[in-house]
């Protein structure tokens, strides 16, 4: 969306300190790599992970994100330019809170899509075209259509940033989310196989129907071909060299009928950061918390008595609560640490348990610090996750509808008392091991540079 008042782009999309003259006709000889992303903090951080890893690694990356994005990509040492509206243009535009949006989202993104993401598109595919200039590749997650759309439209080859196993959309390994509850969990017969078969492509054939005439008028005034396959699934006629996978094998491994040239390379590891003196003391001076989170969009979406419930139910477990509650107004009390975010990384292991929505990005961190998980998905893929989660032996789900102190208590004790702690370890430390960023880069840098058919 063209707005005359937005911060223009920056002439330089990543950060290279005091390049000298050897380094920069290095890095002109090297393709650019673009990268964007549409979504929470969970679609954010890989995006921002592989950069810096890019970076590093003597590539330019150029991040393509919203305003807001752009903000926290520069807390990474990274610059980006704005692409799309900022979070206060997209709620004026609908009438709707952050929170509003956030619900809609996990309960449906259909609405979201067609109201907003795909009459923005030839907006934001004009935004990109400058970052085409001297690059190589485009790689992109689920929403972000305008990177696939500029990709196709200079020629350049475009990596699908595949977040969740979810959507593998696989029939032999199927979603755990509302929308696929008629598919066969275990599909082991040839005749409950093709019933999931059948029922993911009548999935498929919803989205085309829901919002292939309007992404095809999208592609008409571009000037590029109609698209055939599915909107938000199959990127379109790009050339598509590869798909990466960003999670790990040992969460869920690829099924036989992932998508084609999907890898499956790891969780890129979350953002630095170290806990401060008062959080630390405050974690000495007694025994491990319950660590309670719905991550960066959620956080009001349990309910108005969701941390009231969560606090009730540390208390009846006798243990202290950390609350990371963003902008939700939480109980005050001297068993309570409460604070809008805390870095996942160096707080998880330190917990008795961990209560979450499942996000990927929270799931992820989970894993690394090898704890029970008490998980209350919201929408979207998180019900998934759960049940991966669960699946492992590393978690018990409730839907958070169902949320209630007693009803949670019985449900986490009984995790606690069967828990394999030494088994969630081994675990941890197995996909702590795993080097996503440079498997990222390593891909994504040789495809640039392959030669152009």
């Amino acid at each position: 969306m063209s707005n005359g008042t937005r911060t223009p782009p920056p002439d330089r999309s990543g950060v290279h300190p005091f390049p000298g003259v050897d380094d920069r006709a290095v890095r002109r000889r090297r393709p650019a790599v673009v990268l964007a992303t549409v979504g929470s903090l969970g679609d954010l951080y890989p995006i921002l992970c592989i950069a810096r890893a890019l970076t590093a690694a003597g590539f330019e990356a150029r991040l393509a994100l919203s305003p807001e994005d752009c903000e926290m990509a520069r807390t990474w040492g990274l610059l980006a330019t704005p692409v799309g509206p900022s979070q206060a243009e997209t709620s004026q535009r609908l009438g709707r809170s952050r929170d509003q949006i956030a619900a809609d989202v996990l309960r449906d993104a259909s609405p979201m899509v067609n109201d907003v993401l795909l009459p923005m598109l030839p907006d934001l595919t004009a935004e990109m075209a400058p970052l085409m200039e001297g690059a190589g590749i485009v790689a992109g997650t689920t929403f972000a259509l305008h990177a696939a759309l500029a990709a196709e439209g200079a020629g350049l080859p475009y990596v699908p940033l595949v977040l969740q196993p979810m959507m593998t959309l696989s029939a032999l390994d199927p979603p755990r989310a509302r929308r696929f509850g008629l598919m066969a969990a275990r599909p082991r017969t040839a005749l409950t196989r093709a019933w999931n078969r059948s029922i993911m492509g009548l999935g498929r054939a919803t989205l085309r129907r829901k919002h292939l005439r309007r992404l095809n008028a999208v592609r008409e005034g571009l000037g590029l071909p109609a698209h055939t396959g599915t909107p938000l699934l199959d990127p379109g006629p790009a050339d598509v060299p590869l798909r990466l996978g960003l999670w790990s094998p040992h969460f869920s491994p690829p099924p036989p009928d992932a998508p084609d040239g999907l890898e499956v390379i790891g969780f890129p590891p979350a953002p630095d950061g170290d806990l401060s003196f008062d959080i630390q003391n405050w974690l000495n001076a007694g025994p491990p918390p319950l660590v309670v989170t719905l991550g960066s969009i959620a956080q009001s979406l349990g309910g108005e008595a969701f941390w009231t419930e969560a606090v009730a139910l540390a208390r009846r477990m006798g243990l202290r609560v950390i609350l990371l509650h963003g902008t939700a107004d939480v109980p005050k009390g001297p068993d309570i640490l409460s604070r809008p975010y805390v870095p996942h990384a160096p707080l998880f292991p330190q917990a008795a348990a961990i209560l979450h929505h499942g996000g990927i990005g929270t799931t992820a961190e989970a894993l690394r610090a090898g704890r029970p998980q008490l998980v209350l998905p919201v929408g979207g893929d998180q019900p998934d996750n759960a049940a991966r989660l669960e699946r492992l032996g590393l978690a018990t789900v409730l839907p958070i509808a169902s949320f209630k102190t007693s009803k949670a208590h019985k449900a986490l004790a009984s995790l606690l008392a069967r828990f394999d702690y030494a088994g969630a370890a081994d675990l941890a430390a197995q996909i702590t091991a795993e080097t996503a960023p440079r498997e990222a880069v390593l891909r994504l840098t040789q495809t640039a540079q392959r030669p152009r058919r």
